[in-house]
């Protein structure tokens, strides 16, 4: 009798487990549009993480921390899975919201496991919950004003606030405890607040409008839709197939690398003028990509440095608990792809394992190239470390940047038409001039 509802048990009890994760991951046509009306709650999980951020930065909050962790997650998925935009051409700003709430997860789980809290380099504890205005007892009058900064802005935000937003916004951890797992680029930007700010605008419209050049040249191309495409074209001879199919790989990662970059240089000039922050606090997101000799130098040095915090807390330190550094290597790898496809997944795109398999050839290369220094005593480098670099980033790439368009990535809208210079002015103009060439050469001949 005993084994019988035992064996009646199971199927309930596997039909209860599938209720509970549908409730927090419905079925795609089981979620709902997102409209204006709606999009605040689907950011609703924002009030939760904020509220762990500020008590990551108060005293004796451990165990609350702990038992506040899963809700945050929770709520996190249930908030984004719950609502879809079910426009392919707004496949970019989907994707983007999903990597938003995979960065709120990985950033919560390192609150809640941080035992002693987040601390500012050079501070010694952190306040009391009950100590919000960085009273004298802690901090005294010079040190308040150090940490709040002489802005309006920072002066008008409580304490509690300016803290939670301080921590929970940052990623990479610069002036932070935690900061010392990311490198930092050496700045070429000036150090004086107005030149710097004049700096980082010139980056910016360099940016927008490299990203207007290559989005609009990308979707010249055929095939290439919100819908689908690929960037290896069948009809073309191999040569050509596979020079077109690199050139769009590298416009791919230039516009992922530039739109990284205006991310972050819009958020530093929040911090510079309205918060009042020193420009030392915004050191470069990422190096110059023409001066990587080895995959180790590309993927540390001078790719961008975003979610290098957040690919460890995902799966970097669970893999050097397993396996040392190279455990770490792979897990910081096998992380990044499950980040990526997490963003795909929330546009109601199904996972191609072509990413994963990108992903963890980037772990293999670096795995032979500290074989190769463990054996010779010399590290990879040179122009032969170039090309082995470009083997990797530019030639196995590819399987990845494919799989991205074959799910409508390539002919997304990255920027809307109406504020594309070169979609609204330019290439109108160059059209313009081929027609009219074309047609008085044809008139002469």
């Amino acid at each position: 009798m005993a084994r019988v509802e035992s064996n009646l048990s199971r199927p309930s009890v596997s039909y209860a487990a599938g209720l509970a994760f549908r409730e927090f991951i419905p079925r795609q046509q089981d979620r709902e549009p997102l409209t204006w009306t709606n999009a605040p709650n689907a950011f609703l999980y924002l009030i939760p993480y904020f509220f762990l951020a500020y008590l990551v930065r108060r005293q004796g909050t451990y165990l609350m921390r702990l038992l506040l962790l899963p809700t945050v997650i929770a709520m996190t998925l249930r908030c984004t899975f719950r609502y879809i935009k079910d426009d392919p051409s707004l496949l970019w700003y989907e994707w983007n919201r999903g990597l938003l709430a995979m960065f709120v997860i990985a950033k919560s789980i390192d609150f809640a496991l941080a035992k002693e809290g987040r601390l500012k380099l050079g501070e010694k504890e952190l306040r009391r919950s009950h100590d919000n205005d960085g009273s004298p007892r802690h901090a005294g009058k010079e040190r308040a004003a150090e940490l709040l900064g002489r802005s309006p802005a920072a002066r008008f935000l409580p304490r509690s606030v300016f803290d939670a937003l301080e921590v929970g916004l940052t990623m990479r951890g610069v002036g932070w405890d935690f900061g010392k797992y990311t490198p930092i680029p050496r700045s070429s930007r000036p150090a004086e607040r107005h030149a710097y700010v004049g700096a980082v605008v010139r980056d910016l419209i360099r940016n927008i409008l490299l990203i207007d050049i290559l989005d609009t040249v990308t979707k010249q191309v055929p095939g290439v839709t919100p819908t689908g495409g690929s960037i290896f074209l069948q009809e073309l001879p191999p040569i050509e197939r596979y020079a077109l199919s690199t050139a769009l790989h590298i416009a791919h990662g230039v516009t992922i690398y530039a739109g990284v970059c205006i991310v972050y240089d819009v958020t530093s000039l929040v911090g510079v003028i309205l918060f009042h922050q020193s420009p030392s606090l915004w050191p470069p997101i990422s190096g110059h990509l023409l001066e990587a000799r080895s995959l180790h130098d590309f993927w540390v040095k001078t790719w961008h440095q975003a979610f290098r915090y957040t690919f460890l807390t995902l799966g970097g330190f669970a893999g050097q608990w397993l396996a040392g550094g190279i455990g770490m290597v792979f897990g910081c790898f096998a992380a990044s792809a499950m980040f990526h496809e997490f963003g795909l997944l929330v546009a109601g795109k199904e996972p191609d394992m072509r990413v994963f398999i990108f992903f963890l050839l980037q772990a293999v290369g670096i795995a032979l190239e500290k074989a190769f220094a463990s054996l010779t005593g010399r590290r990879v480098g040179g122009w032969l470390g170039f090309l082995w670099t470009a083997i990797f980033v530019l030639g196995f790439g590819q399987i990845c940047t494919d799989a991205w368009f074959s799910r409508g990535v390539g002919g997304a809208i990255s920027i809307p038409p109406f504020m594309s210079v070169v979609r609204m002015g330019l290439l109108p103009l160059v059209r313009f001039v081929i027609r009219n060439v074309s047609g008085s050469s044809l008139l002469e001949l």
